[in-house]
């Protein structure tokens, strides 16, 4: 049997099953300074709009491109299909004001979701783009549902930040994610957007103003280069699949944690950009959540439940177990030069009949036995010091002394560990997406780092920056990608029938 979740999601069938769906697929700023000339090339590799990049954030940017009157665009991706992170996301676009709040009659505003979402970026988060996204979100989900033909589930309550605001997409038999990219590729082809596979961005083209008008290109025939009227919007996600940069920006701990998005995700955001001196902002910003990088399996609910410690490979506390997953995921990474960590419950914990089937599915080892010492030596931890910290944990319940643990554990209503069976649950820091990039304004267009637009260039999705800190509301990245990507195809639309 398959667990299926957002990591193996495309394994076995259903790997056949999207190609098969991208298969059918393949083929095929107004801005403030005087428009640039159009390029004076040939017919074939002049366009209104190049986007960069064939996931929602770039194929949302050419069919709003053409619906807003851009004749000719193409959209460029360097894998043979798409191939970014949304494939493998559950595909929540996070939102207020929807029809599906309405209809659930779910009470939000939009001062309320604004204030959301600069908490959530500890407040700091580019206040105009946070309020950009609050302002346009819900057109963008009634869009997709309209316009683009994406089916969303009824809403369900959630925990803070999401609660009442996260409409998923009905992913018929693929992650949600991946069916808004077949929906996307399958309204691009309607409107008649070209799309190019295996056509890699690899030089930004510019005129001696520094103004962009095209894109070198590596192809399979050798490198071409495409002109554009409109400019060129970046839309190729971030960089946390190149160790180069993750190293250089967050830091060489961070190399060591599993990723969790795709393989594809490179860096041609900041790469691309920086010969443009493009003004790179939250560099050091990611998501980060628990995996288990051999299997894939998810302990996050683990993790979240509130009971249990939580030890290193030496059998050693590493921080407070009063946190959330993304926090242990990031802690772990940091404070372990292994990467690992293990979480000692009892079977009180009330997650362990969801968590452990998935682990026995993929053959994911853990530990399970009858005494602390058994559970330990199955992990491969020390038995003697486990068994003396599993004592001192519960003494300290037991006498209202948590805090004075080293570290301190600051659990609101701590649980024993005294039940058996009992468990030890692996997990690693992983890197689900960066949240660095060219800082864009509230048109997409990117700034320098002179504090002026780079004209004709654009950033969109997870290849922009200035949106996120910290952490997001889940489903915001698709949120952000639908509503800068209609944005900036409006955008570029205008600046291609202002050329001469």
């Amino acid at each position: 049997m398959k667990v299926f979740n957002r990591r193996n999601v495309l394994k076995g069938g259903l790997v056949g099953s999207m190609a098969a769906g991208f298969a059918s697929f393949v083929g095929a700023s107004h801005a403030a300074e005087p428009a640039a000339k159009a390029p004076a090339q040939n017919d074939k590799n002049t366009y209104d709009v190049i986007v960069l990049g064939a996931g929602p954030a770039g194929l949302v940017t050419a069919i709003a491109a053409k619906q807003a009157g851009a004749k000719k665009v193409v959209v460029f991706e360097k894998r043979d299909r798409p191939d970014g992170n949304a494939i493998f996301a559950l595909g929540s676009v996070c939102g207020w004001g929807s029809r599906h709040q309405k209809e659930q009659g779910i009470k939000d505003t939009a001062d309320d979701f604004y204030a959301m979402m600069m908490d959530v970026s500890k407040q700091m988060g580019d206040k105009a783009l946070n309020r950009t996204y609050t302002d346009n979100i819900s057109a963008g989900i009634d869009w997709l549902e309209k316009d683009i033909g994406v089916k969303f589930g009824k809403i369900r309550p959630m925990p803070y930040p999401r609660l009442g605001r996260t409409c998923r997409v009905d992913g018929e038999g693929l992650t949600g994610g991946a069916q808004l990219v077949k929906k996307l590729l399958a309204a691009a082809a309607k409107e008649g957007v070209e799309v190019k596979f295996e056509h890699k961005g690899i030089e930004l083209l510019h005129d001696d103003k520094m103004r962009v008008t095209g894109v070198k290109i590596q192809t399979p025939a050798g490198q071409e280069e495409y002109f554009s009227k409109g400019g060129v919007a970046i839309a190729t996600g971030g960089f946390s699949a190149n160790p180069e940069m993750v190293d250089k920006y967050i830091g060489g701990w961070a190399t060591r944690m599993v990723l969790r998005g795709s393989k594809s995700t490179t860096g041609e955001n900041i790469s691309l950009t920086l010969p443009l001196y493009a003004k790179c902002v939250n560099m050091d910003q990611f998501h980060a959540g628990p995996i288990i990088g051999a299997t894939h399996v998810n302990p996050a609910d683990v993790l979240n439940s509130g009971y249990g410690i939580q030890v290193n490979t030496s059998g050693d506390r590493y921080m407070d177990e009063n946190n959330t997953y993304v926090i242990k995921a990031r802690t772990t990474a940091q404070k372990t030069l292994d990467n690992t960590g293990w979480v000692i419950v009892d079977s009180t914990c009330p997650v362990l009949d969801k968590v452990i089937p998935k682990f026995d599915m993929l053959n994911s080892p853990y530990g399970k036995a009858n005494t602390i010492e058994e559970v330990a030596k199955q992990a491969g931890l020390p038995p003697a010091k486990i068994v003396a910290l599993v004592k001192e944990y519960n003494d300290a319940v037991k006498n209202g002394t948590l805090g004075k643990m080293n570290p301190p554990n600051t659990y609101k209503k701590p649980h024993l560990i005294e039940k058996a069976p009992f468990y030890a649950v692996p997990l690693q820091g992983g890197m689900t997406a960066t949240f660095g990039g060219p800082l864009i304004n509230t048109k997409a267009e990117v700034q320098n780092l002179d504090g002026k637009t780079i004209p004709g260039l654009y950033a969109v999705g997870n290849s922009s920056g200035g949106i996120f800190f910290h952490n997001y509301a889940g489903g915001a990245q698709l949120g952000a990608a639908t509503v800068f990507g209609r944005i900036a195809g409006k955008e570029m639309a205008q600046r291609a029938a202002a050329a001469k």
